[in-house]
């Protein structure tokens, strides 16, 4: 897992597959502090960052445009949140999530990993199985 040291607001937008399309998953983060039931922080490594919710430093609207924010520089961050298995065989899969950075970026990254439904949440870690993976 690479820290996500100036990773600023993340909103996960939709899992889709096409052919319907069907919705799998989506957080706007649009009902306050209710995402801490949803996301579940990894307590691996007890020296993970935490997330917190905000519109960050520039936004549209206050209220519409809040997203999780790492609230730490030079940590290693470890969230996830659970939805239904699926199959999308023969259909093509859209993963689809938005990143702001309000800081320059000297050394970091960001991943967006898509586990097995067997994930143990709170042991996630960077070498936890997982069946896509993307992002820098």
């Amino acid at each position: 897992m690479s820290p996500l040291s100036v990773l600023a607001p993340v909103l996960f937008g939709a899992l889709l597959a096409a052919a319907g399309p069907t919705q799998f998953f989506r957080e706007e983060f649009g009902d306050g502090d209710a995402w801490t039931r949803r996301w579940v922080e990894s307590k691996h490594k007890p020296d993970y960052g935490r997330f917190v919710l905000t519109a960050g430093k520039f936004y549209g609207d206050a209220e519409k445009d809040k997203g999780i924010q790492t609230s730490q520089d030079a940590r290693f961050y470890a969230l996830s949140s659970r939805f239904e298995p699926f199959s999308n065989r023969d259909k093509t899969l859209v993963v689809q999530f938005t990143v702001k950075h309000e800081q320059n970026i000297d050394c970091g990254g960001g991943y967006v990993k898509l586990f097995p439904a067997s994930l143990s949440q709170e042991d996630m870690h960077g070498d936890s199985e997982y069946n896509i993976m993307f992002g820098g």
